[in-house]
């Protein structure tokens, strides 16, 4: 897909993306499913937590094809709709004591209201690298430190003209980073959770934005302005540098509140 290709691209170019994003899409149709998709139960005889599979396709370059056999954990399960989780029911009350919340009645409420998809509408899910992903996601996740993340943010706010929101916890970030953008069509900012860091290899160091399908037209037009402005990560460097340039703006702000003036540079596209 040309899109998949050159949000990659532009990933590379805007903040020297170390893997590639991940392209992830819900399955109704398992015709959809790659002949390469690596099946974990088939194909290595081993069940897998999502974010090994995240993991396969991020550092490894594979399609990974999840169905509910395959998962060895229950978030996902739960949250991307291969089961139920009703209060009352024996799985449920499973979960109340070990949920991290002490009050029985605020620990149901807080599992009631995990994001999740509709129970059985869907039959898998396929991840594989962006820029090699021949379908289209439903969402893109994206691994990248917190600098990196904070260039993007500029390029998302070019086009949204507000700050981003999103919902943090602890743990389970597989649900409340990448399912929301699935259901509301929502950027989501998440921390790899501890499984993700002692089962996936994934770095402590790492932030994942997730990218709903719905905004990915609005995302590349953010990572193309960045580069245009001349303004990818690589242009902020540290230094202490005092008395140091800005924009020329800042200069028509400070004469009019009658303060000192100094060097300056344009910003391509803004002034």
């Amino acid at each position: 897909m040309e899109q998949n290709k050159r949000i990659s691209e532009l990933l590379r170019s805007t903040i020297g993306q170390r893997y590639d994003a991940m392209a992830l899409k819900m399955i109704t149709d398992e015709a959809e499913v790659p002949e390469n998709a690596v099946c974990p139960l088939r194909d290595l005889g081993q069940h897998l937590a999502l974010c090994q599979a995240f993991a396969l396709s991020r550092r490894e370059g594979k399609t990974v094809y999840m169905q509910k056999q395959d998962h060895w954990c229950w978030a996902p399960l739960f949250a991307y709709g291969h089961v139920e989780l009703k209060k009352g029911t024996p799985e449920f009350n499973e979960l109340l004591p070990v949920i991290g919340i002490f009050d029985p009645d605020a620990a149901a409420a807080f599992i009631e209201r995990m994001p999740h998809l509709p129970a059985g509408m869907y039959k898998g899910i396929l991840t594989a690298p962006l820029g090699k992903a021949d379908f289209e996601p439903d969402a893109v996740i994206i691994n990248c430190r917190n600098a990196e993340l904070r260039t993007i943010l500029f390029g998302i706010k070019t086009q949204t003209g507000t700050t981003m929101k999103t919902e943090f916890d602890a743990i389970d970030s597989c649900v409340w980073g990448i399912v929301p953008s699935l259901t509301k069509d929502e950027y989501r900012v998440s921390f790899p959770d501890p499984g993700d860091f002692s089962r996936a290899g994934t770095s402590e160091d790492d932030v994942i934005l997730s990218v709903p399908k719905a905004k990915l037209e609005e995302f590349e037009r953010g990572l193309e302005s960045l580069n245009h402005m001349g303004m990818p990560h690589s242009f902020f460097q540290p230094g202490m540098e005092y008395d140091f340039a800005r924009p020329t703006f800042y200069n028509r702000m400070f004469k009019s509140w009658g303060l000192d003036e100094g060097k300056s540079f344009k910003i391509p596209g803004l002034e």
